[in-house]
């Protein structure tokens, strides 16, 4: 198996000289791929689903002087790199801090540095290392600052509690709801949600500056080049230094959030819910087809008197059944390009790895539900002349379609909430939006009127399914 992997990599790899340069291929097309993680004001982050910020700015003004125009892709931070090294974009520009771990995975052109702060809320100060003793620490996951923290930690400062979480959205939430009591984050970060929210406040410098660097594939070293050089145009020419001035030294940009529950919820969350929201019912009812259908038949293969059907549907069955759904999700994203060559958008892949999921759990409420229907049934059948196949279709299917019904319904239910797993590939479905609602407001009634909009979505499938099964009554099926 390990020899046909490595095989197959192999053959999707393009020989060299036969694929054009990065930056050729750029030019050629006139879009760089920019990858960011929009979840970090005022680095970067969504206003009005545009993305904004310092490191937005600054890719308009590379992809400027590269003759080009720039492209954004929201990611997820912890799958950020795998996405540059599978090549679904060109470069990363997220704040990225340069370390020898990454450096030995793609190549970097340092455009800042920036140090690390404490943050807690008015009236509280964390001033000194040494003052985290005790203390519940937030952190954003795989970053310096979470690295900070546990070497502090190891050297014997007995910190209570260190809480990494995926983005800086959800440190200051934590600090604000009183589940953490100080955060250890980036310098602007840090200022910029203590200059929009009086509850924050920068009481201190963690440890000093570090590079952040615009993160590339190292086989595209000529698209690093190009780069650095345009980066250091961009600093000559001073428009680096307005940017920073823009961006951290006066007004930061952002617009004043409305104060009013029900203004806030009108004008701002309500909007974006509902085309969250509609992604979400798109994964759920394709993903949920699909499953059926194929779930219909790896559960006939799985009764099938040929051993070798039954083989592979149980294969199938345990495979998606026993490895997790985000697991495969990941692996179907990201994994398949580089095995295979085959490269899914966000929403197939999303559809694929849902389908696929829901297919081996429907597989077995189909066979629980054929198995029900007594056997006297297909002996009759078959006394009659009917062949196996003729009776499970006229016979033994339609009597199993009322009994599945309430199984489905809450298989349907979990997958309307496993589609919030598709966030981690920036699939802006009702979650993904929450996150950069919340992000950007720090208001709770956001997570209100998420948990609303999952509910109608469970609500509506139940009524359907109740409305199905009096018809079905009705007519005796």
């Amino acid at each position: 198996m390990t020899a046909c992997l490595l095989l197959a990599v192999l053959l999707a790899s393009p020989a060299a000289g036969q694929e054009p340069r990065a930056l050729e291929r750029i030019q050629s097309s006139g879009v760089l791929r920019v990858a960011i993680d929009a979840t970090y004001p005022p680095m970067e982050y969504l206003e009005n689903g545009q993305p904004v910020g310092f490191d937005v700015d600054l890719a308009r003004e590379l992809a400027r002087r590269l003759g080009v125009t720039a492209q954004f892709i929201v990611m997820d931070w912890d799958g950020i790199l795998a996405g540059l090294t599978s090549g679904r974009y060109d470069i990363i520009l997220s704040s990225m801090n340069i370390t020898p771990e990454r450096q030995q995975q793609v190549d970097f052109v340092e455009y800042a540095r920036m140090s690390q702060v404490f943050v807690t809320t008015r009236g509280q100060s964390v001033r000194t290392e040494e003052e985290l003793a005790g203390k519940r620490v937030a952190v954003q996951t795989n970053t310096t600052s979470q690295r900070w923290v546990e070497q502090r930690a190891a050297r014997g400062i007995a910190i209570r509690e260190l809480q990494a979480f995926p983005g800086a959205i959800e440190c200051f939430t934590a600090l604000k709801s009183g589940q953490a009591d100080v955060i250890v984050i980036d310098e602007p970060v840090g200022l910029f949600f203590s200059r929009r929210d009086d509850t924050f406040v920068v009481t201190g410098r963690a440890l000093e500056a570090e590079p952040i660097g615009i993160a590339i594939n190292k086989q595209d070293a000529d698209l690093t080049a190009a780069i650095a050089r345009a980066f250091e145009d961009i600093r000559r020419s001073g428009e680096l230094k307005r940017l920073s001035d823009h961006w951290f030294g006066g007004e930061l940009g952002q617009a004043q959030k409305p104060q009013g529950f029900w203004t806030f919820s009108r004008e701002v969350v309500l909007p974006r819910m509902l085309q969250g929201m509609g992604v979400t019912l798109q994964l759920t009812l394709g993903s949920g087809v699909l499953g059926l259908a194929l779930g219909l038949l790896v559960s006939l293969a799985r009764i099938s008197r040929r051993s070798a059907l039954r083989g592979v549907a149980t294969a199938y069955i345990t495979l998606f059944r026993g490895t997790p759904l985000l697991l495969q999700l990941l692996f179907i994203f990201f994994a398949l390009p580089l095995m295979v060559g085959v490269r899914l958008g966000p929403m197939a892949a999303g559809l694929t790895a849902l389908s696929l999921n829901a297919a081996a759990y429907i597989a077995e409420i189909f066979r629980a539900a054929i198995e029900s229907i007594d056997k006297g049934q297909m002996e009759a059948a078959r006394a009659l002349g009917m062949s196996h196949e003729l009776a499970m279709r006229r016979v033994i299917l339609p009597q199993t379609f009322r009994r599945l019904i309430p199984p489905l319904v809450n298989e349907m239910a979990a997958l309307s909430k496993d589609t919030s797993l598709v966030m981690v590939i920036a699939l802006p479905e009702l979650l993904y939006e929450t996150r950069q609602l919340a992000g950007t407001y720090l208001r709770p009634e956001v997570y209100a009127w998420a948990a609303i909009g999952y509910l109608l979505i469970v609500v509506a499938l139940s009524a359907l399914a109740q409305r199905l099964e009096r018809r079905l009554e009705a007519r005796g099926t």
